[in-house]
């Protein structure tokens, strides 16, 4: 049959395989009420998405409102699908946004910030 050395091989195999299920298995969090596993991410229900939602409109808000000439800013972000936080794209309502350059800073910005490409930004004038 298995000798010694075989039969340390399979435990150590199994101890492996339930070492991984058990890092794979989803963790109820305190915080949030939401599941997550192994990393901080916004993956596992409609209530943690909206506030992933709000937490990257009220970041680029934040940012954008500090550069020049874009004045007051309101941001929309949608993602592309509920159970992934890939952004969908990005829509920017701000008082600066009928002057090019300010435009062109806008776009710029998120898409080096968020890695979406330009078609997906859309830049609107604040009335």
């Amino acid at each position: 049959m298995l000798n010694k050395s075989g039969k340390e091989k399979i435990l150590i195999v199994l101890l492996i395989g339930v070492l991984l299920l058990v890092i794979a298995i989803p963790v109820k969090s305190d915080k949030t009420g939401g599941y997550v596993s192994g990393s901080d991410t916004y993956k596992t229900s409609d209530e943690e998405i909206s506030d992933y939602d709000v937490y990257m409109e009220q970041r680029i808000e934040k940012i954008l409102s500090q550069v020049d000439g874009v004045g007051k800013v309101n941001v929309m972000v949608t993602l592309e699908n509920t159970d992934d936080t890939a952004i969908g794209g990005v829509v920017i309502v701000a008082q600066g946004g009928d002057n090019g350059s300010v435009v062109s800073n806008i776009t710029s910005a998120l898409e080096a910030l968020l890695g979406i490409p330009v078609h997906k930004i859309k830049v609107l004038k604040m009335s």
